[in-house]
């Protein structure tokens, strides 16, 4: 009877589990589609063959949908000749081939140009490309455009299409004379930044990411690109490894994100951080694969790839076979977001909270701190962020107008959510509590996701305890400022905002605390008293925009000197670009001025008062704008850093009695009075003894700020840069005397638009550049002690009639057309990106490092000094323009020192920089010494380390020519000259192997050259799985005195770290490696040496020298465990290793060799730092190592 039973239920379980699949299938089949969109790549790599079969089937799928759209991620055409023009027999064939059968499409086609597109001529192929299209296929269009990196689309109210053109990214800039020409976004950083926004701005939709390469592939290659990514194309190149960590770790801050790429030739899906990762491009010839994850999909069948994209962020993603007759789904995968209902969710009521509610930022034990801590990094504002504050309870659905969520804000720190109501008018909500995993994201590790590793780690709570620097309320103080001085500004006010139905999705990360509410400051606000009432609100971005179009468009100069002012006045050294808007009111005279708006004032009144922030500013220069709020600006250089660029685009006509006159009347307008008034606006509980500091010193620092203001003003006067338009300019430089200098610019219409008289003793350096238009330069005039001008010229043919040609130098393409009048005008015609491309945070400056250093091995000791980098950067960066380093140590176990100077000058020719070296080392300087030869003996017990060390005074000096590739290359090719001596020591080694007379002991000065190539690439530098490093050192030597020493050597070494998993957590790592002396007259000290951590690691260093030398290292490490500490994520591992070399000389036939084996413990901090603890045994018995990172 049991059995009968157990068989009854199981009876009714498969019968309602079969009814119920049916019924979601059923449901599955009713529910339509938002959006069905087909994907496939790679179309030119057979256009005649594969292309069209897999065109036909996607076609004919598209008739049963009610809207498709098709994108086609890169390679659309074939690789031609590299014409620019588009030929009549390709266009034909792409007419017959690609346009015709996509014409039955029944949607839109939109294509993202990639490899073939680019090397077939770049942005002009790309441009004709998209006219020919859309004469022959309406519904086909090029997404990004004009060859610009992104572009992003509202496919639906529920989806958003981001198209990225990677290609772009990769591409050799300088190759192309016209790069960005038709693009907002001028550089790799600006790309990222609006990648971001348009992930952010599509909060809560489902996004859809389409670009040629993959973020994520398991496609395989060969073993030299899967090691050495020497190719732009390698999945592991550097740069391609970069841009393709950067995008998922932008896209793993949201939800809903699917990325869709064409230019591997498989079909995969694949998934990582919650990312979704699609690859259909399985035409030519096909690409094997692997599978590392059980959800991981792959095949080389031909196919293309389908999303029906559902309300609600579901989309089903098929992917199909076409090697029958129909195609065939040969792998589905439903993706839906893990959100809760919050519709289902019951909150609090406002009867239940009340009409205000006592709330804190921080917690009591997040603000505690021991007496220790408090010494080392200060007291900040802590107490004030864990005290509680009454503030009003925010109901959303009680403001006026239906409030809905638009999309998630915020920056690098803050967490924010926009909302529009039925007027459209947009307000926002900010945390007053921000976020330090954002921050840490955003300023530690860019490329690789560890926001989630990083809850509860001292990490976190370091950055958390950081942001308490800036006090939470004093900004607030603001409002009634901006009234006073007539500052156009929000209006913010504190809330207590609950979670609430209001906030929908948003309840996972957004609610129970204490908000910000504000107007947004946009264009959808712009009839708002509060902004001004202008006729438009634009981004900085495009207020800059169109004063490259035209000069009938300017800033406000006044108002917004006065905001700057205001900036120093209340210590808020975070002005950036995005903290400003610009309201829109055009001029009787049709001249559109722009008055700022200012946002997020959020650095207002910082305390800085530890002793580690003190430290930190001298090594760190980034660090040095953070200055504590007292009576005055110490350094204004240091304190305007992130608000310089803007004020050095934007600050043109005024003089230094403007900046008085600002000065003087925000002193006269903000009595104590009113400073007294502004800070009545604080929640009460807030009010206290830091206040009254604030207030204090506000009121000391009012009666300092024309003091501040003339400083400011003459160190922003000492460079300055000049801008024409996109049209044609005419710039008028007029030589006077007593150093002045006279500079007009006219447009067009041949109407002056600017002029301005600069002094030598005022202004060091100026930068003119022509931007667009065939721009013409005059320079007349023969006054005396000119200032320094660097004229750029634009992208079409310049004109440069130059009387004067003193302390001028022309910029220009070597590949363009331009007019210089004057053969004895100085120019650089040079087809460089970085130099002729206008960037308004390029600038002149210098920072200064200063670092002490420590450092102990076995051989050498304790050594105790420091290193000074000075830098300098303008207009011919590579990447710097100037560095000098200066170092010093003392070595305690001998007493010795040494002084080393390091020296480099870029584009001394293009690309190719000048270096110089030069090194001291004092006569107490030790460098190990154990005779000739392999067999040479060593006994630690017997002797103590002084015996085998050879004291060497020496003296080295070699410029040189350096050049530094794009993908991990490197060369350099010098002279030097040298002189050594080392000290006869009886009681050592050396004083008994050696006679007394042997020439060693004499002062030898050599002269000779050296050349070498390094190539190197690891995917992770602190842990590489992946890895290459090829270097060649050739070079020869000879005496240039009385001796006869003479000689040449080479030096090569390779190394390869290669996964043995494909998840990388175990990995072989080897390297080889050797020296060869070529001739027979040398010393000891040029010997081709082995010993120390580089290769037989259980010897000391300098252990066997001899005429050649062979070595070969290997370690097996795997990472056992990763785990999050109380202070930092961390990556525990192991490494097993084996050494063996050997060294030969000429009066020997010894047939040993050395080898040692051992293993390392070693921890791996953040990612991005190891600590390696290793001890290895050979002959000489056993040797503890530790080295920061891996040697190989």
């Amino acid at each position: 009877m049991g059995k009968h039973k157990i068989y009854l239920s199981l009876i009714v379980i498969l019968i309602l589990s079969d009814s119920l699949r049916a019924q979601q299938n059923l449901e599955l089949k009713d529910e339509k589609p938002e959006h069905t969109f087909y994907a496939i790549g790679n179309l030119g790599n057979d256009l005649a063959g594969e292309s069209q079969q897999i065109l036909r089937k996607i076609v004919l799928a598209s008739k049963q949908d009610e809207v498709a759209t098709l994108l086609i991620p890169g390679n659309f055409t074939p690789t031609s000749s590299g014409n620019m023009t588009l030929q009549q027999p390709q266009k034909e064939k792409l007419k017959k081939l690609l346009i015709g059968p996509l014409k039955g499409f029944n949607g839109k086609v939109i294509f993202t140009p990639s490899k073939n597109e680019w090397k077939n001529g770049g942005q002009e192929y790309i441009d004709n490309l998209e006219s020919f299209f859309q004469d022959n296929n309406n519904n086909f269009e090029v997404w990004p455009d004009d060859g610009c990196p992104i572009e992003d689309e509202d496919i639906t109210d529920e989806i958003v299409l981001v198209t990225v053109d990677t290609q772009w990214y990769l591409e050799n800039w300088d190759d192309h004379p016209n790069m960005n020409r038709k693009c907002d976004i001028k550089t790799r950083e600006q790309f990222f930044a609006e990648f971001k926004d348009a992930i952010k701005d599509a909060h809560g939709k489902t996004i859809l990411v389409s670009l040629p390469h993959p973020v994520m592939s398991n496609s395989k290659t060969n073993f030299f690109s899967k090691i050495g990514g020497f190719s732009s194309q390698d999945y592991q190149n550097e740069k391609n490894r970069y841009l393709r960590g950067r995008l998922e770790t932008l896209a793993s801050q949201f939800d809903n994100v699917i990325f869709i790429s064409g230019n591997e030739a498989n079909l995969q899906y694949l998934q990582d951080d919650g990312i979704p990762q699609i690859i259909s491009g399985n035409i030519g010839k096909p690409k094997k694969y692997s599978i590392r994850k059980e959800e991981h999909f792959g095949s080389t069948k031909k196919g293309f790839a389908r999303l029906k994209v559902f309300k609600n962020n579901k989309t089903i993603v098929d992917i199909f076979s076409i090697e029958q007759e129909e195609p065939k789904i040969i792998f589905s995968k439903t993706i839906e977001s893990d959100e809760p209902n919050w519709d289902e969710i019951s909150f609090k009521t406002k009867e239940e909270l009340g009409r205000t509610k006592k709330a804190s930022i921080y917690t009591k034990e997040e603000t505690t701190k021991s007496g220790f801590y408090k010494a080392l990094f200060g007291d900040y504002y802590r107490k004030v962020y864990s005290k509680k504050i009454e503030a009003p309870v925010l109901f959303l659905d009680t403001i006026p107008g239906n409030l809905k969520p638009l999309k998630e804000g915020g920056g690098m720190q803050s967490r924010s959510l926009r909302f529009i109501d039925n007027n459209d008018n947009e307000f926002t909500i900010r945390a007053l509590r921000k976020s330090a995993k954002r921050f840490l994201q955003s300023y530690t590790v860019k490329d690789h996701y560890i926001k989630d590793i990083l809850e509860n780690t001292v990490a976190q709570r370091l950055a958390l305890d950081l942001f308490t620097t800036a006090h939470p309320y004093a900004r607030y103080s603001l409002k009634h400022i901006n009234e006073i001085l007539g500052i156009n500004a929000g209006k913010p006010k504190i809330f207590y905002v609950p979670k609430q139905k209001a906030l929908g999705l948003n309840n996972d990360e957004y609610g129970d605390e204490l908000y910000m509410f504000e107007a947004h400051v946009g264009d959808e606000n712009k009839n708002f008293e509060r902004f001004g009432s202008p006729e438009d609100i634009l981004s900085t971005r495009d207020f800059l925009a169109e004063m490259k179009e035209t000069k009938d468009v300017a800033p406000d100069e006044e108002a917004f000197i006065k905001n700057r002012l205001v900036d120093m006045l209340i210590g808020d050294w975070d002005r950036h670009f995005d903290q400003w808007r610009w309201g829109q009111y055009t001029q009787p005279d049709s001249t559109k001025l722009f008055k700022p708006i200012p946002r997020d004032r959020d650095f207002a009144f910082p305390n800085y008062d530890g002793f580690f922030p003190s430290l930190l500013k001298i090594g760190f220069p980034l660090v040095r704008k953070m200055e504590t709020y007292d009576e005055n600006v110490d350094d204004v250089k240091w304190f305007n850093l992130a608000g310089y660029p803007l004020d050095q685009r934007l600050l043109k006509k005024s003089d230094l009695e403007d900046w008085r006159e600002q000065a003087k009347f925000i002193q006269a307008k903000l009595s104590d009075a009113e400073i007294n008034k502004a800070f009545e606006a604080l929640p009460k509980a807030a009010q206290d003894e830091t206040i009254s500091k604030i207030k204090s010193d506000l009121k000391a620092r009012r009666e300092n700020l024309v003091d501040i203001t003339e400083r400011y003003y003459k160190y922003l006067m000492e460079f300055q840069v000049l801008t024409g338009t996109e049209e044609d300019d005419t710039f008028k430089i007029t030589r006077a005397e007593d150093g002045k200098t006279n500079i007009s610019i006219e447009n067009e219409a041949g109407k002056e638009v600017f002029r301005r008289t600069y002094s030598s003793e005022e202004t060091k350096e100026i930068w003119i550049y022509g931007l667009d238009g065939e721009d013409k330069f005059t320079v007349t005039g023969q006054g005396n002690h000119p200032v320094k001008i660097k004229v750029i010229g634009g992208e079409e043919n310049d004109i440069y009639d130059f009387k004067n040609t003193r302390k001028l130098k022309i910029y220009d393409h070597k590949s363009k057309e331009n007019t210089i009048t004057n053969k004895h005008s100085k120019k650089w015609l040079v087809d460089s990106y970085d130099i002729l491309t206008y960037n308004p945070d390029k600038r002149k400056k210098q920072e200064n490092i200063l670092l002490p250093q420590a450092d102990y091995s076995g051989d050498e000791g304790l050594s105790l000094g420091v290193k000074n980098t000075y830098t300098t950067y303008g207009l011919t960066n590579n990447p710097f323009n100037t560095r000098h380093t200066l170092g010093a140590a003392f070595y305690f176990a001998t007493s010795g020192f040494e002084i080393g100077y390091k020296g480099e000058f870029s584009h001394i020719f293009h690309n190719w920089n000048l270096g110089i070296m030069a090194r001291y080392t004092s006569p107490k300087f030790a460098v190990n010494y154990f005779g000739e030869g392999v067999d040479s003996e060593y006994n630690k017990d017997d002797r103590d380390k002084d015996y085998n060390r050879a004291l060497l005074e020496q003296w080295y000096f070699a410029p040189s020519l350096i050049w530094r590739g794009k993908y991990g290359g490197s060369f350099y090719v010098k002279p030097m000259l040298q002189s050594r001596e080392v000290s006869y020591e009886e009681d050592r080694y050396i004083g008994q192997a050696l006679e007394k007379s042997n020439d060693v002991f004499k002062q030898q000065l050599y002269a000779g050259g050296e050349v070498n190539y390094t190539f190197e690439n690891r995917n992770r530098p602190a842990f590489p799985s992946k890895g290459f490093e090829a270097k060649i050192t050739a070079g020869y030597k000879t005496n240039i005195d009385e001796y006869d020493n003479e000689f040449a050597y080479v030096n090569p070494s390779l190394a390869v770290n290669y996964p043995l998993h494909p998840s990388g957590i175990a990995v072989l790592a080897t390297k080889v490696g050797g020296k060869a002396i070529l001739g027979d007259h040398y010393e000891y000290y040029d010997g081709a040496i082995l010993g120390g951590t580089d290769n037989l690691r259980a010897y000391r260093n300098e252990r066997f020298n001899g005429k050649y030398s062979f070595y070969h290292t290997t370690d097996l490490r795997v990472g056992i465990s990763r785990f999050k500490t109380n202070f930092v994520p961390i990556q525990v591992g192991v490494s097993a290793g084996f050494d063996y070399g050997r060294v030969w000389t000429e009066n020997t036939n010894a047939k040993r060799w050395r080898n040692d084996y051992g293993g390392s413990v070693w921890i791996n901090a953040f990612r991005a730092v190891t600590g390696n603890l290793g001890y290895y045994r050979g002959d000489d018995g056993g040797r503890l190592t530790f080295t920061f990172g891996f040697k190989f």
